[in-house]
């Protein structure tokens, strides 16, 4: 009974926690050590871009974070310390499935701003704070959301001529390489770091499906020993067929991943070198919100997996076909004379 239950708990968690990593599916994350972006330039982009990179890019934000910034109630007599996120553009892609009640403030909005629901309770005692107004510096802003997020937050358009050290971009099934050639001219190549969502939602999906791989091998063993030998020939048609479909659903890359020929182990060297270069030049920066759901998802889907594992290894399914291939045999036995 308590298998069961560990059963039910361990699928639904790493569902959850896959389709939590999904829901950020295609966006990838440049970051820079200095502000080298500006706003002039994504207009630029919209403007001069073809009709193939519109649909390939489907949205951006630069944005930029600093902390200790106070946030006034003017009317209340009250203030806090807030993180402050400048941001041009989609206030969504900084900040994730993390609108709890209102709307994000547009690029055509710069007087309205979006908190944390602790900013929200700390400058008016309630979450339930949208309209009201807040003063930040010598500006004045309306609440148009509330975020679920940790902390003291304040996110708001910047102003024109704002530099930004950071860009995040929409673009679902579309390879980090030609994301790259799209923003020729905006990406400052060989400088900062990467966050690649697709890349750790490929691995989420390998993770996703080992407790099918531990039950296929278990299965196929089980075969091998409770058929009788005339039927002995099917385990392997039904191992390379369970292969196959396991590599099908298992393994969803981008072309970057596919090499001109299988047998090139100087691009697999290379690759694997520059994407562990990539992870933990990620692990060596604060972690935006974005990357922090994206690596605590896919640690979620990890740890998941790993307890089905156990449970499919400690009793599992199996069991059922165990005793009943010992059925089969027994039976055979009485009508053997």
């Amino acid at each position: 009974m308590f298998r069961l239950a560990f059963l039910g708990i361990g699928i639904g968690a790493a569902l959850g926690f896959y389709a939590r990593l999904a829901g950020i599916e295609g966006q990838i994350g440049f970051y820079y050590s200095e502000k080298l972006l500006a706003r002039e330039q994504i207009d630029g982009f919209w403007e001069q871009a073809s009709d193939d990179a519109k649909r390939e890019i489907r949205d951006l934000a630069l944005f930029q974070e600093s902390k200790g910034k106070v946030l006034k109630n003017e009317d209340l007599n009250r203030e806090t310390k807030v993180k402050l996120v400048e941001t041009a553009g989609s206030m969504n892609l900084v900040m994730p499935g993390k609108l709890c009640a209102g709307t994000f403030v547009t690029d055509s909005d710069s007087k309205g701003c979006v908190v944390s629901k602790k900013t929200a309770d700390t400058l008016f005692g309630s979450v339930e704070a949208l309209g009201e107004q807040l003063t930040l510096g010598k500006g004045t802003y309306i609440v148009r959301g509330i975020v679920e997020t940790e902390g003291q937050l304040c996110m708001i358009q910047g102003e024109k001529g704002r530099a930004y050290s950071c860009i995040r971009i929409e673009a679902p099934g579309i390879p980090l390489s030609v994301v790259r050639q799209r923003l020729t001219g905006i990406l400052q190549e060989g400088k900062g770091w990467v966050s690649e969502c697709d890349l750790y939602l490929g691995i989420g999906r390998i993770f996703l499906y080992l407790p099918l791989w531990v039950m296929l091998f278990l299965a196929l063993s089980r075969m091998g020993k409770l058929l009788p030998e005339m039927f002995r020939f099917v385990t392997p048609i039904v191992g390379f067929g369970g292969v196959c479909a396991l590599l099908l659903l298992s393994l969803h890359f981008s072309d970057d991943y596919v090499p001109s020929a299988w047998s090139d182990f100087s691009f697999w060297t290379a690759l694997i070198d520059e994407k562990k270069q990539a992870f933990f030049s990620l692990l060596n920066h604060p972690l935006y919100d974005a990357d922090s759901r994206m690596l605590g998802s896919l640690a979620g889907i990890l740890a998941a997996a790993v307890l089905l594992c156990l449970i499919v290894l400690k009793s599992g399914p199996l069991v059922v076909f165990k005793k009943s291939g010992c059925e089969i045999e027994e039976n055979l036995q009485t009508r053997t004379p």
